[in-house]
Formats: structure tokens, sequence, C-alpha cells
């Protein structure tokens, strides 16, 4: 235990730990870092699952969501009015629309009042509002958009943001807050919430009861795992009675015939894109992000994430058993020539932690963050061998010199 437990492995650690901390509270920027950090800022090792491990054909078809495409602005919103009208005639049990509806337009009054006329027909209608800031520096929301007066007498409204006021074109959309608020105090459920608890309000409730603020998304599939019609397919009456009665009806922009593989605007990366580092076309339309949420509340199927203190205990102890070995390693001189295995030692505690990141979501939907772990095991070995032969050793020698010189300086004075 002594071999342990000494102070070369308590001040090595604390060495090791102070200079993370030193560099994070610099924020030291360097060209080569921010480029690889640029590359990887939107990667998470949980990505794997959905891309390389999870079997497509091993998970449910979603059987109580209908996806429907409303199609491009220029169809009109008498178009949608339409749909919204015969999708009613068949009972759905809710209908949510992912479209910004925030004001009438002057140049097509007849399209207003056809589309607030099937607002008002439909039951548990949930229609979209967005919170917005007024300024480039707000750190927080400061408005809420909502549709106007004559949109929401009978329905109900929730926000369609991605994330937070960082989100951006080439962000990953990973998770979403359970409920947002302006910087004034206003609240607002996010979408796929508010529908699932119309829906079903007993299992929206128990996912409330979780009291996360922002929630993972467990993603079930794109497209290909919904029930979806087209523009044609709804003002045709192109479908079974049985498909929309009784479900949950998601309306948005899905693109020309879902083939769209262009960027759009409400179109977003999320962890199925199979081009994760680097950035390809984004893979999946908002409305269907929303779908994924709606599939994981009803499915109880949660992500559970690790608390964040837990982390750092894990990176302390994995930091104090490293540079108790690398110590131990360098002041023994018959291990020498060993000292490059150290090299084989990280990378196996390096693909240690990938697999526990990987298989704790894969088996039990448990998020592991081990980045401070991975950042220790990378740096301990170099930093220890640098506090070792610069320091403790430079400092072993000036105590030397100095008790020669004291000594010296006795004899002169006898």
């Amino acid at each position: 235990m002594k071999k342990i437990f000494n102070w070369t492995s308590v001040s090595g650690t604390i060495v090791v730990i102070l200079f993370l901390w030193g560099i994070q509270q610099i924020g030291i920027q360097f060209d080569v870092l921010n480029v690889f950090e640029e590359v990887i800022s939107n990667y998470n090792l949980t990505d794997v699952y959905y891309t390389k491990m999870r079997e497509n054909n091993e998970t449910p078809y979603e059987e109580n969501i209908v996806l429907v495409n409303i199609g491009a602005a220029g169809l009109g919103r008498a178009s949608i009015a339409h749909q919204i009208a015969v999708l009613n005639k068949y009972k759905p049990s809710v209908i949510g629309i992912d479209a910004k509806f925030f004001s009438l337009k002057e140049d097509d009054p007849i399209g207003d009042f056809k589309l607030a006329l099937a607002f008002e027909e439909a039951e548990n209608l949930v229609l979209a509002s967005e919170f917005a800031v007024t300024s480039d520096t707000s750190q927080s929301w400061d408005i809420l958009k909502l549709p106007p007066p004559e949109f929401i007498k009978l329905a109900e409204t929730a926000y369609v943001n991605v994330g937070n006021t960082e989100f951006s074109d080439f962000t990953t959309w990973r998770s979403i807050p359970v409920q947002e608020r302006t910087s004034s105090g206003i609240t607002e459920p996010c979408f796929a919430v508010k529908v699932a608890e119309l829906y079903n309000p007993d299992i929206a409730k128990k996912f409330k009861e979780r009291n996360n603020e922002i929630e993972n998304i467990y993603f079930k599939g794109n497209l290909d795992k919904y029930t979806k019609l087209d523009v044609e397919d709804v003002l045709n009456e192109n479908f079974l009675p049985e498909l929309i009665e009784g479900k949950i009806v998601l309306m948005g922009y899905m693109g020309d015939g879902y083939m769209d593989y262009h960027f759009d605007e409400d179109k977003f990366y999320t962890p199925l894109n199979e081009k994760q580092v680097g950035r390809g076309t984004p893979d999946m339309f908002g409305v269907v992000v929303h779908a994924n949420i709606v599939s994981m509340i009803l499915d109880e199927n949660y992500i559970d994430e690790m608390p964040e203190y837990i982390g750092y205990i894990i990176a302390l102890i994995v930091c104090f058993l490293n540079v108790a070995l690398f110590s131990y390693i360098l002041n023994n001189k018959k291990l020498a020539p060993y000292f490059g295995l150290t090299k084989l030692v990280q990378l196996i505690e390096v693909l240690i932690v990938v697999a526990i990141v990987i298989f704790s979501f894969g088996w039990f939907n448990y998020q592991i963050d081990l980045t401070t772990t991975f950042l220790v095991i990378i740096l301990a070995g170099d930093l220890t061998e640098i506090y070792i032969d610069v320091f403790l050793h430079q400092f072993k020698k000036i105590s030397f010199i100095k008790k020669i010189s004291f000594k010296l300086n006795l004899s002169n004075v006898s």
C-alpha cells in the first residue's frame, strides 16, 4: 500500500488536476485545438450505438403517430386548412402542427379565414409557439411568439424551438428542455410534451415527474419508423380511416415527397446521421424529431444520465491510480525499460472507457459522461513524467546541495 499511497502519488495527482483546472479557467486558445474542437464538438460516443450497433429491424414501428407533410409554403394556408379538415373527419386523438403561424397574411385573408375555421373545428389541437431573442447579446429568451388570437381560440400552444440560444445550424439535436421560460418569467411547455399530455395524461405526468429540466432524446428512427402521408394523400383521402382514428397526427414540412436531401431551415442533424465527424447534409426534419420525443414519452423509453459529480469522482480515482503506477515505474530503475508500456496501458484504458460509455447507453439507456476521465488518462502519463523529472528530481538536487553547503559552513566555522 505504501507503494501506492505516498507523497509522489498524491502530489502528482494534485498537479494533474490543477493542470486541467487551470486550462479550463484560463481558456487557452490554440488554432490546432480549435480546429479539433470544431470537428468533434457535435460528436458523442453514444452516436456509435445508433449508427453502428443498433439493429434497425429490432426497433419497433411506431403505431400511435402519423406524420403528415404540409408541403412547401407556396401551397398556401388554404391547403393546410383543407388537410386539417380532412384529417379531423377521421377523429384523430391529437393534432399537432409544427408550423409557425405568428401573424395574419394581408395578401391571403381567405386562407387565414379557412385556417382559423379548421383550427376551431379540430379537437385537441396543439399549435407552435417560439421563444426568441431581441438582440445578439441576449443570454436568455426575451419573448414568446404566439399565433394571433384568431388561431388559438380553442387550441393549445407549445414551443418548437430546437434548443437554447447557442444552438447553431450545425449543432446536433440531442436534447430538449421540458419547458422553457423568458427572462420575464413567461413559461411554455415543449411541443412534444404537450402533444403526449393530450394523448395520454398519465404517461406524460410520469415523464414530467422525473423533474429534469432537460431530457436527452431517445431516437426511435427516421421516416422509416413512422406512418407518413404526403399532401396529395391527405387531400385525396388516400388512406384507411383506421390509420387516423384515435392516433396522434403531427403535421409539418417534410420536403418534396420525402426525397429532400439538401439543407433546409427545418431539417436538422441528429445522432442518426451517418456522417458524425465533419458535416454532411442534415438527416431529419423537425416534425420527425418531435415525433421521436413523443414516442420516447409514450414508450417510457427515457435516457437517464449519470450525475456530474460521479464523473469527477471516477476521474479523480483513475488519475490517482495512473499517477501511482507511472511514478512507481519512473522511480524504479529496473522497470525503466518498460516505461513504454504505459502508453499501452493508456490505450487499454481509453478503450475501456469507450466501451463503458457505448454499452451502458445501448443496454441500459444510461448516459455516462467520462470526458474528464478520458482527459486524465491521456495526460496523466506525460504530466507525471514531467513532474517527477523536472520538479521532484530538481528539488532533491537542490536539497542535496543545500545539505552539502550547510555541512561545509559548519566545518569552516569549527
